[in-house]
């Protein structure tokens, strides 16, 4: 275990179901203002653009946390074979409608109406934030375009925010997408970023001394192409790679034979191998 070998008191890496890190990255930073504002304005809804593993999933995470904490109601979804009956009763429940097991659609959409309607009453902001929205089905499509018509009045606060790869934005179908306000796409980390990133997990994982050299995490910076989920993984095997050889630190070359045993290729990366 590299653990030991480099005195680490956990894995600086270790990500829940392959998500990227929450770093407050420009880019991140970015994407989360602008959510901010699109709820704050009350807006109908915003798409949230960036492709697999730029961390969409985990920005979606990252928001919902930072507006239940300011008192707003949030669902997060992920639309990924889920039903409409499936969508409409996950809005109802952690949006607080409470709905019984025995509601049938027309119901569940009563419920849900009322729910909004006594939010706004309260001054509240209640927001929805779909995972994967591009996998969703035509008729998903459908109950995501009625859901952004809810709530049309003056003063509402009711604010959809879908996340999609862009260039799978058209699968949301035309209705869907005359609703949204606001585009937000994501961009891969900085080489900033990216060993900021690195020597920050490495810190609060109970490192004391630098394991990456400053060439190491510009390689792995351009071998990763940025993409966060790419950074973590490619960082995590180039450790297991300089235990296993009995390093005292992490050069270029263990993070090459890391690229190289993962077998894996980003496309803007490969020339660099």
């Amino acid at each position: 275990m590299y653990l030991s070998h480099w005195g680490l008191n956990q894995s600086p890496f270790a990500t829940a179901a392959g998500l990227s890190p929450a770093y407050p990255s420009e880019a991140f930073d970015e994407a989360a203002a602008r959510i901010d504002y699109l709820v704050s304005e009350g807006r109908r809804a915003g798409a949230l653009l960036g492709e697999a593993g730029l961390g969409k999933s985990t920005i979606l995470g990252a928001v919902a946390a930072m507006l239940a904490r300011r008192g707003a109601h949030v669902a997060m979804v992920d639309a990924v074979a889920l039903s409409p009956g499936e969508l409409l009763w996950q809005a109802n429940s952690q949006l607080g409608a409470q709905p019984d097991a025995g509601d049938n659609p027309p119901r569940l959409w009563r419920r849900l109406e009322d729910t909004l309607s006594h939010h706004r009453w309260q001054g509240q902001e209640s927001v929805l934030l779909v995972d994967d929205a591009d996998q969703a089905g035509p008729d998903v499509q459908r109950t995501l375009a009625r859901l952004a018509g809810l709530e049309s009045a003056p003063g509402a606060r009711w604010t959809l925010i879908l996340a999609a790869q862009p260039q799978r934005l058209q699968q949301l179908g035309e209705q869907l997408l005359h609703k949204i306000d606001l585009r937000i796409d994501l961009y891969p980390w900085t080489e900033q970023d990216t060993a900021g990133y690195v020597q920050h997990a490495l810190i609060d994982a109970g490192g004391l001394d630098p394991v990456f050299t400053d060439a190491a995490l510009a390689r792995l910076h351009h071998l990763a192409a940025g993409v966060p989920r790419h950074v973590v993984r490619l960082a995590d095997f180039a450790l297991v790679v300089g235990a296993g050889a009995g390093l005292e630190e992490v050069t270029e070359a263990e993070v090459a034979t890391a690229f190289e045993q993962l077998r894996w290729s980003p496309p803007a990366a490969t020339h660099l191998v």
